[in-house]
């Protein structure tokens, strides 16, 4: 049974400079999680080399960037695309998975059937021409990585939705209704098939990393450099509830599957002698997690916790003023943090909050109050484009950068919770 590991406190200290080397192994699109471990990184005077993952050619043939896409991306950057995945692999009948999927009809989707056998054989041609591309990688990387410098690499991959038309609108269905469940899609072909996508791409790429990466560890190792790895994981969040922080999770997130997968390469990483750390990060809202309408209740408890924590530091009243200003004026920051610790305290609620089931699949009475919930709050603002989110996702992702930054070099432990309480810690160190 996974235990659960909160982080309190990190050394003040990184250990990281000038001379060294943050790297990421995936790439860098809106502002998210990584964007925190960067700008850390930066104000330690490391040099960040990026990655991308590539793009798809009007054939569907994975390419590099081109001249003119990377003049737009920040450098230096390692241009072997790093796509991982296999729902547009061929099987031996020439056939992807998402071909398997095409002209489904969304109202049969309970029924589609894929051809497991032939969908096992994209999933080993697209894992092995993976692991191929992160070799080429690698030889690139090696040659940017000055003697001496000690190299922190972060593995961002996540997701893995395949690419098949019919697969959004029934996630969509999934996640922000209430008549489908969670278990019923899980238990399907197009669950089946979700579920090994989501574990090579979010979980085997960071086993498939460091594997292959053992010939860079050994070389920056003789030139007495060392080389750590940091991966963003989610397995619930740690945040105010009724005075006192517990651990709480979203219902239903499927990729949690992965997530536990993700924990446990990097234990057995960490046996093996390698520095290796999953950071399961609290909940922010993101281009890539708003279809997991609900996520971003979770994220407003965290007003509270600066109030418990810091009530008087600047960072706190600035944060509590601007967030103020968003709502309407009949609207107050109490009202909202009284809806959300009711929310959070429900019996309803705290029956989809059991660590030892996690994750759990969504019921409709959940969903309808999780659902009903979001709303009422984005109806508390002034302008529902603009939410309080924003800002408390950028402090999130910041505080999560600097826990990776200043745990990586030593790790004490292969996975870690950095909850609401460390957030504010992070948030108020200065």
């Amino acid at each position: 049974m996974q235990k659960f590991e909160p982080l309190r406190q990190v050394n003040p200290v990184s250990g990281y400079g000038k001379n060294d080397v943050l790297v990421i192994f995936g790439e860098v699109f809106a502002r998210g999680y990584v964007n925190g471990l960067i700008d850390e990184a930066k104000k330690a005077g490391m040099t960040v080399i990026y990655g991308t993952v590539g793009r798809r050619d009007e054939n569907e043939q994975l390419r590099p960037l081109t001249a003119e896409e990377l003049a737009e991306k920040d450098q230096p950057l390692v241009n072997v695309p790093l796509e991982c995945g296999f729902d547009l692999a061929k099987s031996s009948k020439g056939l992807s998975p998402c071909d398997q999927l095409k002209g489904l009809k969304l109202s049969e989707w309970d029924k589609a059937t894929v051809d497991l056998a032939q969908v096992e054989e994209s999933r080993k041609a697209g894992r092995e021409n993976f692991r191929v591309r992160v070799q080429q990688y690698l030889v690139e990387l090696q040659k940017q990585i000055p003697d001496g410098a000690k190299v922190l690499i972060a593995h961002t991959m996540a997701g893995g939705v395949p690419r098949a038309k019919i697969m959004m609108p029934v996630m969509n269905r999934v996640f922000k209704g209430t008549a489908t469940s969670s278990k019923e899609f899980w238990e399907g072909d197009l669950g089946r098939l979700c579920e090994m996508s989501f574990m090579d791409v979010s979980a085997n790429s960071l086993s498939d990393l460091i594997e292959l990466s053992a010939g860079l560890r050994d070389s920056v190792a003789k030139n007495g450099g060392q080389v750590s790895y940091v991966a963003y994981g989610y397995h619930g969040t740690e945040i105010l509830i009724a005075g006192e922080y517990h651990w709480q999770s979203y219902s239903p997130y499927l990729q949690g599957f992965a997530k536990i997968e993700l924990e446990n390469i990097a234990r057995r990483a960490t046996e093996q002698g390698v520095k290796a750390s999953v950071f399961n990060a609290p909940e922010i809202l993101t281009n890539s997690s708003s279809i997991f309408l609900g996520v971003e209740v979770a994220l407003y408890p965290l007003l509270a916790a600066f109030k418990k924590e810091a009530p008087d530091h600047p960072v706190t009243r600035k944060l509590l003023a601007e967030c103020a200003d968003l709502l309407k004026p009949e609207h107050s920051l109490e009202a909202l943090i009284e809806l959300t610790d009711n929310y959070f305290r429900s019996d309803i609620i705290q029956r989809w909050t059991k660590f030892e089931q996690w994750p759990q699949h969504n019921g409709p009475e959940q969903m309808e109050l999780m659902h009903a919930t979001s709303k009422a709050i984005i109806d508390m603002h002034k302008d529902g484009r603009k939410l309080l989110t924003a800002a408390l996702s950028e402090i999130v992702f910041k505080a999560c950068g600097y826990a990776m930054l200043h745990e990586a070099l030593n790790p004490r432990q292969s996975v870690w919770w950095v909850g609401h309480q460390f957030v504010t810690e992070a948030a108020t160190k200065a």
